[in-house]
């Protein structure tokens, strides 16, 4: 193959790319997977965090799930982000989060752990962590999906739920009244 032969094949492989990528569609929506952990205290206290920007009280993640790492990776960094150890990972559910005229969807799965101790027993958890007696925090988490979950997943702890929500207009700081929410697919198990 010549040099020109080549640069032809590079041109049109980049075109027929270009192409494709223009053409994406509602039916071509991306996914984020974005998982959140729910650590439980002695069945009676969850551990909470406090979002400084949206000064509100949250189920704790550490983002998106981006590249090669698996569930179990991702929610070791996120305990030892919270400072803490634990045991009995198990799925509390699968969620789906959709937004309206936005070609994207989130995925959040939720992972229940049991504390087991402080990952450092002369340090103190962070201050943007607390644990919070399960029925305060119920009532605490602003965001009515998460909530929602939240008590689903503890007053059913041997069942895995699934839902799909529609949820957005949040604000900083998170003013609940902005909030637009409803149930698209109420909660349903998985197991």
């Amino acid at each position: 193959m010549t040099l020109k032969q080549f640069l032809v094949l590079v041109i049109s492989v980049s075109v027929i790319s270009v192409a494709n990528l223009s053409a994406q569609t509602a039916a071509d929506s991306i996914s984020v997977v974005f998982p959140k952990v729910l650590a439980v205290k002695n069945k009676k206290e969850v551990l909470l965090y406090y979002d400084a920007r949206r000064l509100a009280y949250e189920v704790p993640s550490i983002g998106t799930l981006d590249g090669p790492v698996s569930y179990k990776a991702y929610v070791d960094s996120a305990a030892k982000d919270m400072g803490i150890t634990y045991k009995n990972l198990r799925l509390g559910g699968i969620f789906t989060y959709i937004y309206p005229n936005e070609y994207s969807t989130y995925i959040r799965p939720y992972f229940v752990i049991q504390y087991t101790g402080q990952l450092d027993a002369n340090q103190i958890i962070d201050s943007s962590y607390k644990w919070v007696p399960i029925k305060e925090a119920i009532e605490l988490i602003p965001y009515p999906a998460s909530s929602m979950i939240v008590e689903h997943i503890l007053e059913h702890p041997r069942v895995v739920w699934g839902a799909t929500f529609e949820e957005y207009g949040y604000t900083n700081p998170v003013d609940t009244s902005k909030i637009k929410f409803r149930i698209i697919e109420n909660f349903f198990q998985l197991n």
